[in-house]
């Protein structure tokens, strides 16, 4: 694990647990979800006991026979509350929307004109996912709120990929435990060693939901300053956009030699930046740009010539 992370006079320097010291000239960050799991304010405010994110769950049998709240309608959390019901939980699904999405097989065959309408692309269906998954750098020279909206939401939009599941999960959820859709969260609380969710309906009634346990499935965000690693130095050298470091077309931050991929660079290359599918993209781009770097100019070629060989000059 790198412990810290600082400039130096030729790059930067990585501190190791065993206090090795590590001096290099480039350093990308590809953290993938590490530090980025998001859990909303209001449930951020009950203990750890009594809330988590579905990334920390490796074992859900040890809430076996416990009422288990699961918030959120994409494919962390409709997996989750199909595992906790099949090892014999008592989940509930709260959802904000007032429906899930589920995606079709991949093998069901469509019309020449629904795929013409709506082409297929790694990420799923539809003219801006086929956008976002094929041209991540027209993407990257949107407008900054176009991007942020095409990403996170906003003006009244929603994102270009919305939470969903998966078609093989659905017949291990519908039916197998309650779902509760058009939910209004306005706050917890904790009462009795339990949490108390207090919601709004779709019909505008509130009432409390009272739950053993709650796993927030809310997705990933990131945000710098959650690197644990990143020296503040080198934070206050670091514009940022919602939290994100501003990157030029090569994923390279404004401090020469520093590098984001995944979450971090999804505002700007697009939401296809969150999943190993735009991997690849990122990998050459990187590549390329320190393969550049690394190429001597044509004097310092010749110096490297003379030096080996004096009769050379």
């Amino acid at each position: 694990m790198v412990t810290a992370l600082d400039g130096s006079p030729d790059g930067f320097e990585l501190r190791l647990p065993n206090g090795e010291r590590i001096r290099v000239r480039s350093v990308v960050i590809a953290t993938g979800l590490s530090h980025a799991d998001h859990i909303p304010q209001k449930l951020a405010q009950l203990t750890r006991e009594l809330r988590s994110h579905s990334s920390a769950h490796h074992d859900l049998s040890l809430l076996k026979g416990r009422d288990v709240v699961v918030v959120g309608a994409g494919q962390s959390a409709l997996e989750t509350a199909a595992l906790l019901n099949e090892t014999e939980a008592r989940a509930y699904l709260f959802v904000r929307g007032s429906s899930i999405a589920w995606e079709a097989p991949s093998r069901e065959q469509r019309r020449v004109w629904d795929r013409t309408r709506r082409p297929a692309s790694p990420l799923g269906t539809g003219l801006k996912t086929w956008f976002c998954s094929n041209a991540p750098m027209i993407f990257y020279h949107l407008s900054q709120r176009t991007r942020l909206d095409m990403v996170q939401g906003g003006a009244g939009r929603g994102p270009v990929l919305r939470p969903s599941g998966a078609w093989w999960l659905r017949q291990r959820v519908v039916g197998r435990m309650p779902i509760l859709l058009g939910q209004s969260l306005q706050g917890v609380t904790a009462r009795g060693g339990k949490a108390v969710l207090h919601v709004t309906g779709p019909d505008g009634r509130s009432r409390d939901l009272v739950s053993d346990h709650i796993i927030a499935a809310a997705g990933y965000r990131f945000a710098v300053r959650s690197l644990p690693f990143l020296s503040e130095p080198l934070l206050r050298d670091l514009p940022c956009v919602e939290q994100v470091p501003v990157l030029s077309s090569s994923f390279e931050s404004s401090i020469p030699g520093l590098y984001f991929t995944g979450l971090a660079s999804a505002y700007k290359f697009g939401p296809v930046m969150r999943f190993v599918y735009g991997s690849q993209y990122t990998a050459e781009r990187i590549s390329r740009q320190i393969g550049r770097k690394q190429v001597p100019s044509p004097s310092r070629l010749m110096a490297l010539a003379s030096e080996r060989n004096p009769s050379f000059s």
